[in-house]
């Protein structure tokens, strides 16, 4: 009876629709775990660039512990002078000098304060970005191997409802089974047979002709939808 085979289809139409799932979920299962390890990498290259901060400060601050111990090579060098000077205007000059030396040594101090405070700070900001990279990692490791053992059962399931398909098929008529594959396969959601709601397909939610829908409830013949070509029933 044609109503046996439509009820076939429909069953066949169900399995390829959950092989259709599955086999997609899958195939994008590769991009997904991509996905996990980019977000990884955003964190390790947000952590780099800290890094790269926190030696780029201590640079800096070597410099300017440098310049101080310039300074103050100066300062020493302008009092064993003061010693030796032999006029009041001599002695002026050198104080003067050492003044200014003085107020450059304070300047660089203060330069190397701050530099110390950044220091510590970017270096806590570093070892907190740490700690999350690891957790990040932790998590992601766990949700991969979650998905691979999920992957791993899905393709066991894809299995054997392919086997369930092949035979689901062998009790459908040949030449029915032909013009289901045909569609199927021309269509991009993979549906070939489609209910017939309220005078509309809902394969392609056009309105069918009366005498169309008429035909459907019959069920006396296979009849398909005059705009995307699906089955009806």
């Amino acid at each position: 009876m044609l109503k046996d085979e439509i009820e076939k289809l429909v069953e066949l139409q169900e399995i390829d629709n959950e092989l259709r799932r599955w086999e997609e979920e899958v195939s994008l299962f590769p991009e997904k775990r991509k996905e996990y390890q980019s977000r990884l990498e955003d964190k390790k290259s947000e952590l780099s660039s800290i890094e790269k901060e926190f030696k780029r400060l201590q640079i800096d601050r070597k410099e300017k512990e440098l310049e101080l111990k310039a300074i103050e090579n100066e300062i020493k060098k302008l009092k064993d002078r003061i010693t030796e000077v032999k006029t009041n205007k001599e002695y002026i000059a050198i104080r003067k000098e050492i003044e200014e030396y003085e107020k450059q040594k304070g300047g660089v101090e203060e330069e190397i304060l701050i530099l110390l405070e950044k220091d510590d700070e970017i270096k806590d900001r570093e070892n907190e970005f740490k700690k999350q990279i690891e957790k990040i990692k932790s998590e992601i490791e766990g949700k991969i191997k979650e998905e691979e053992a999920r992957m791993e059962e899905l393709k066991k399931k894809i299995e054997e409802k392919k086997k369930e398909r092949e035979e689901k098929t062998k009790e459908i008529d040949e030449e029915l089974y032909k013009m289901y594959e045909k569609i199927r396969k021309n269509k991009k959601d993979g549906i070939a047979i489609c209910k017939l709601e309220d005078g509309r397909c809902s394969g392609c939610s056009i309105y069918v002709p009366t005498y169309i829908e008429e035909k459907v409830k019959r069920k006396k013949e296979i009849v398909q939808c005059e705009n995307c070509s699906r089955i009806l029933y």
